[in-house]
């Protein structure tokens, strides 16, 4: 076990002494195609018993990544969860920050775009995804939440920085940290192991749902080696509850 799991197990065990629940969820991006990474993925959490939420970009997705997420779907299906990630991935702003479901594009542009995504994953795994939308960049706009309410999605997830939508059916189940711990702007720089530790240990100590947000495509040994080790904190501790975001929603009544 990591050194600098010591705080965070000390975060843990003073939530175990207040008899306060931790709700946790791992959300991992850009499922497109059968790759080393994701399958490391695959196998990691469910040695671990510990759900993973996969958001599959259904515009790019391989046939040799839909057979493979159908057999661990079936395999563990209590741990696999399949969402939607955007359409294609596709950047469709000009300028500012990148979107695809920006403000550059009308609700009738959006629509199709998630009913094409929708129309794929039916195809793809039938039954066995959830409908969970994940925007591209995290990033999405009312329209986008007025489409979304149209077609039945039952959840939004984004990152906790970004405004929550008022008056939808949807919930919103935002992510809280970047576990890849890579700068984006920097070309994938990875931020120091201490910043991270004390930015999880904050969130253990404050909050009542942490959101882990994963990138496989990006993540090297020494990220895989971080994450079992906190997968195993984690199983290990007796007040954590790791969640799919079906098995999250299920404590929101409203939803």
């Amino acid at each position: 076990m990591n050194p600098l799991f010591v705080q965070l197990e000390s975060a843990l065990q003073q939530r175990a002494q207040q008899a306060a629940p931790l709700h946790l969820f791992f959300r991992d991006d850009d499922v497109d195609e059968d790759e080393a990474s994701l399958r490391r993925l695959l196998r990691l959490f469910p040695h671990a018993e510990t759900p993973i939420n996969l958001g599959v970009i259904p515009g790019r997705l391989t046939k040799a990544a839909t057979s493979l997420l159908i057999e661990y779907k079936q395999q563990h299906p209590q741990l696999i969860e399949l969402n939607q990630h955007g359409w294609q991935h596709t950047n469709h702003e000009r300028s500012g920050k990148k979107c695809e479901f920006g403000p550059s594009r009308s609700f009738d542009e959006q629509l199709a775009d998630l009913v094409a995504g929708q129309a794929c994953m039916n195809e793809a795994f039938g039954q066995a995804w959830f409908p969970v939308f994940i925007p591209p960049w995290n990033r999405c706009t009312e329209a986008t939440a007025r489409a979304l309410d149209q077609l039945g999605f039952r959840a939004l997830s984004r990152d906790r920085s970004q405004s929550g939508f008022v008056g939808y059916q949807f919930c919103e189940l935002p992510v809280t940290l970047d576990l890849a711990r890579y700068h984006w702007r920097a070309g994938g720089a990875m931020r120091p192991l201490e910043e991270l530790a004390q930015a999880l240990a904050q969130q253990i100590a404050a909050a009542d749902t942490i959101g882990v947000m994963l990138h496989h495509k990006v993540m090297d040994d020494d990220a895989f080696a971080l994450l079992a080790d906190l997968l195993q904190l984690f199983k290990h501790s007796p007040n954590v509850a790791r969640h799919t975001f079906q098995s999250l929603l299920t404590l929101i009544d409203r939803c």
